[in-house]
């Protein structure tokens, strides 16, 4: 479809209401409204710092948030004073790349002719053609973009990745130019809940390498009298996950002119039954998604797709054998890698490379943890692994915290690796920026010690076993602890 600049206006003018009615434009914003009828105020922050004349990106999976955290930053830009003509906003999905150069030119025609101006642009990755290259040009070339500030989002990091090199020098003064929204994590979703009050809020986020054994302790007595509350907190989060969407359906009431629940959870028992009885279009659409992906790219049915997402749920916490998935689903080995590779690219999935020397070995086999328990029901709404699905959202917490100090650098894939000893002893978490810690997950209540300890004995690390409910800080080689306290440490 080739776009007309008559169109291009007509859309701004359509779809930028804060042009003409600056105060009331987002009480008729479908992103906003939708998301103003959730039970909850939730704002992931990850556009807040911009600085003016700064480029940059915002990734992350489909569903996960990605407009309504850029209408909320243009709510938030108006109210500190920033012209509402200065800003423009359009969605791309489905362009050509060469189509940019004439949505610059609309945007610069309606526009003010001077002062600063912000560029919203979504879902830039859908767009085909070298898009990064007419990035490159427009910020070299265009008259005043090189120095407005512009945001691309997008649902496929690969492309993003791929723009990170093309664009050098050319982020003005953007710090962190890079930046991921996933799945909110495990310390939002428990604020969200309502848990008690005196919550012991100082205790954490902390960095991973901080985590040695005098913080580790003085935080788990600091914690010890919320761990059932934490716990039960934890179990629903391993099943309800971070999307918005997914969160609000569980903490919306089960029937008409019920109070919301937020601020009013009952453990165990209500949590339980509510958490029975939700029901979510979300699980459908994101399959439709994926399995659309999956077709355009890979020409994989969805039977194929909804067999793969099995594969992949039955192996979580073990290396994945791409030569088995092939043979069960009757495709090439190359295909099937073009597939892993496509689920990591639009975050359905993260890859946790294996340990050596502190770096990730790209020819080993790699674990494959989804980034959030709903992926995990794609395939089979009933499946409920607390053991597994722990250990997957653990690992997402550490990465959450090193993208929360590092932004950007979730789709390196080289941060939260897996240990294996000569011997064929796994340790499931470790990495660079893990100073002397690695991380175990073992979610039960007794029995910690065998196997786990001799494993992380035997380890150059300070070990942490991640329990369901048990504490235990009395043996030098490691401490035990519940991975919810592990999580409310490390988690955003």
């Amino acid at each position: 479809m080739t776009m007309k600049p008559g169109y291009i206006q007509q859309e701004l003018v359509r779809t930028n209401r804060w042009w003409h009615e600056p105060e009331t434009w987002d009480r008729d914003d479908e992103d906003l409204n939708r998301a103003s009828l959730a039970p909850f105020d939730y704002s992931a922050n990850v556009l807040d710092d911009l600085a003016p004349g700064g480029l940059y990106t915002l990734s992350g999976p489909r569903r996960v948030g990605k407009s309504v955290a850029v209408k909320q930053t243009i709510k938030k830009l108006i109210r500190e004073g920033v012209n509402p003509g200065s800003i423009s906003h359009f969605s791309v999905d489905g362009w050509r790349a060469s189509d940019l150069t004439k949505l610059a030119d609309a945007v610069h025609q309606m526009s003010p002719g001077s002062g600063e101006r912000f560029w919203f642009v979504d879902e830039i990755t859908g767009m085909s053609g070298e898009w990064p290259d007419h990035i490159k040009w427009l910020r070299d070339n265009y008259p005043g973009f090189g120095r407005e500030t512009v945001i691309l989002t997008g649902s496929s990091s690969s492309d993003l990745r791929a723009a990170t090199g093309l664009w050098g020098g050319r982020h003005g003064p953007a710090t962190d130019p890079y930046r991921v929204l996933l799945p909110m994590g495990f310390r939002s979703f428990a604020d969200l809940l309502g848990l008690p009050r005196g919550m012991p809020e100082q205790v954490g986020p902390a960095r991973i390498a901080d985590l040695r054994r005098q913080r580790l302790t003085e935080a788990t007595y600091e914690l010890r009298p919320w761990l059932n509350d934490l716990m039960q907190a934890w179990e629903i989060y391993l099943q309800v996950g971070g999307f918005p969407e997914a969160v609000s359906d569980y903490l919306r009431p089960p029937t008409t002119g019920q109070q919301s629940r937020q601020g009013h959870l009952s453990f165990p028992e209500a949590a339980s039954d509510h958490l029975r009885a939700v029901k979510s279009r979300l699980p459908a659409e994101l399959f439709r998604i994926i399995s659309g992906g999956a077709f355009r790219r890979t020409h994989m049915s969805h039977l194929q797709t909804r067999i793969l997402l099995q594969r992949l749920t039955e192996g979580l916490g073990s290396p994945t054998n791409t030569s088995n998935l092939a043979r069960d689903l009757d495709v090439t080995s190359p295909t099937m890698k073009q597939r892993l590779t496509d689920l990591q690219e639009t975050f359905a999935v993260w890859p946790a490379h294996r340990e050596k020397n502190g770096r990730a070995q790209l020819r080993a086999r790699h674990k494959t943890y989804f980034t959030d328990p709903i992926y995990a029901r794609l395939a089979d709404d009933h499946w409920l692994d607390l053991s597994l699905l722990s250990e997957q959202q653990l690992g997402m917490a550490l990465v959450r915290n090193l993208e929360r100090s590092h932004p950007g650098t979730y789709i390196d894939f080289g941060r939260v690796l897996y240990h294996r000893s000569p011997a064929g002893a796994e340790i499931d978490f470790t990495g660079p920026d893990f100073g002397d810690v690695a991380i175990e997950s073992k979610y039960v209540d007794d029995g910690w010690r065998r196997g786990a300890l001799r494993t992380l004995a035997a380890s150059p690390w300070e070990g942490i076993v991640a329990t369901r409910g048990l504490i235990d800080l009395s043996d030098p080689e490691a401490v035990a602890v519940p991975a919810a306290f592990l999580a409310w440490m490390l988690d955003t």
